[in-house]
C-alpha cells in the first residue's frame, strides 16, 4: 500500500513539474512579443543543443504559444521553433526606426520575399525608415514611396561622412571644376563618381556623388584601340553632345544628327575626330555611329587629342547602366546634372584612376 501511495506522489510531481516547465497557450490567447537581439535563433527544441531552422531580427514580433522555462516556443510566419525568452520582451518597439543601406544597390519590392515586382533601388549608405519587419524583411519608407527590402543590406549603423577625394590633389591648382572617376584597382568595371568645385577659399566643395561604369576590362595607362578599356589621366572637357536639345549646359554644344560619325579608324587622316558620314565616306574603313540611345546626352573627354594612331579614339562621358568599350558612364539625370554644372570659365577636367593611385594627381 505505500509503494502504492508513493508511486502516485511521484507520478503526480512529474505531472506537476511538467506542467510548471512547459505552459502551453491557446492559440486565440497566444502573447505578442518581440525580439531584443540584433539576431535571434529560432531552434527546433527548447535548448541550444537543437537545430537552428531561421533566424530573426530585433523588433521582429513573434507569437509566443508556449513556455518551457527560460524558452518560448514561438510561430513567425509559417516557421514554429524555440527561442531564448531571454531575448523577448513585451513592450512594442517604436513604430519606424532609421537604417542604412549597406549594399551598392538594393532592390526595394511591393512584398516581403524576390518574387515581388521591384518598385524602386535605393543605394549604398541610403537612409531608410523601418515600419515593419516579416522574416528576414524590412518594410520601409522611402520618400514618399513604401515597399520591402531584405533586412540583411541595412544596419542602424550611421555611415562616416564621405572623405574629400579632391582636398589633397596637387595638379588642379588653376581648375575650379573637378571630375573624379575613381575603381578599386585596375580589373574592374565598377566607378565612383565624384564632383567638385573649388570656393573663394580654394578649398574643394563636394557637389555630386554617383556610382559610375568604365571600359569592360578597367583602367589602362597603356590605351590601344579596341582594348575595351578607359583611360587613365586627367583631361580637358571637351563639346558636350546630344540626341536632344541643350539641356542647359554651358559647354559648346552639337546636336547629334543620323549622319555623325567618330572616326575610329587608325588608318585614316580623320582618326579620332567627329565627321559628317556623307560628306567624309571613302576616307575612312570604320567609325562609330552618334545616333546611339548612350549618346541622348554626354560630352567628349579631351582623350588622345594628338590623334595618334591605334592609341584610342571616341573617349566620351556619356549614359550608361553597365560596363562601356572605353567611356565613362553614369544615369541620364546624372550626367543632365554634371553638363548644367559644368562652365568653362571655371576650367573644368576630369582625373580617371584606380582611388589606389589617387596619390599621383
Amino acid at each position: 500500500m505505500v509503494k502504492k501511495i508513493f508511486a502516485i506522489l511521484v507520478a503526480m510531481s512529474a505531472l506537476f513539474i511538467g506542467l510548471h516547465m512547459a505552459k502551453p497557450v491557446d492559440a486565440a490567447s497566444a502573447k505578442t512579443k518581440y525580439v531584443t537581439a540584433s539576431a535571434l535563433n529560432v531552434r527546433t527544441g527548447p535548448g541550444t543543443k537543437y537545430k537552428v531552422i531561421t533566424t530573426i531580427k530585433k523588433n521582429q514580433s513573434v507569437k509566443v504559444t508556449q513556455t518551457k522555462g527560460s524558452w518560448d516556443k514561438i510561430t513567425v510566419g509559417s516557421k514554429t521553433g524555440w527561442v531564448s525568452n531571454t531575448y523577448l520582451t513585451t513592450k512594442k518597439p517604436a513604430l519606424s526606426k532609421t537604417m542604412y543601406v549597406t549594399a551598392s544597390t538594393l532592390n526595394v519590392r511591393t512584398g516581403p520575399s524576390t518574387t515581388y515586382k521591384v518598385v524602386t533601388v535605393v543605394k549604398k549608405n541610403q537612409s531608410v525608415k523601418v515600419t515593419q519587419t516579416k522574416d528576414s524583411w524590412d518594410k520601409v519608407a522611402v520618400g514618399s514611396k513604401t515597399g520591402w527590402v531584405s533586412g540583411k543590406y541595412l544596419t542602424s549603423k550611421k555611415p562616416a561622412a564621405p572623405k574629400n577625394l579632391a582636398a589633397g590633389l596637387k595638379t588642379v591648382g588653376s581648375n575650379k571644376q573637378l571630375i573624379l572617376v575613381t575603381s578599386n584597382g585596375y580589373n574592374t568595371s565598377s566607378a565612383d563618381i565624384h564632383t567638385y568645385e573649388k570656393n573663394s577659399k580654394g578649398q574643394w566643395v563636394p557637389v555630386l556623388t554617383a556610382t559610375g561604369h568604365i571600359g569592360k576590362y578597367g583602367f589602362t595607362a597603356n590605351m590601344s584601340e579596341g582594348g575595351k578599356k578607359s583611360p587613365i589621366g586627367k583631361y580637358t572637357i571637351g563639346t558636350a553632345f546630344g540626341r536632344k536639345a541643350n539641356p542647359g549646359t554651358k559647354l559648346p554644344y552639337r546636336r547629334i544628327t543620323s549622319d555623325d560619325v567618330w572616326v575610329d579608324d587608325p588608318t585614316s587622316s580623320l582618326y579620332n575626330t567627329w565627321q559628317s558620314r556623307q560628306k567624309t565616306k571613302g576616307k575612312w574603313k570604320s567609325a562609330e555611329n552618334m545616333n546611339i540611345p548612350a549618346y541622348t546626352y554626354g560630352f567628349v573627354i579631351n582623350y588622345n587629342t594628338k590623334r595618334i594612331p591605334y592609341k584610342g579614339s571616341a573617349i566620351f562621358f556619356h549614359i550608361g547602366t553597365s560596363y562601356t568599350l572605353g567611356c565613362t558612364a553614369t544615369s541620364e539625370t546624372n550626367v543632365v546634372k554634371i553638363l548644367k554644372w559644368l562652365d568653362p570659365k571655371k576650367k573644368p577636367v576630369i582625373i580617371q584612376t584606380p582611388i589606389q593611385e589617387l596619390n599621383k594627381y
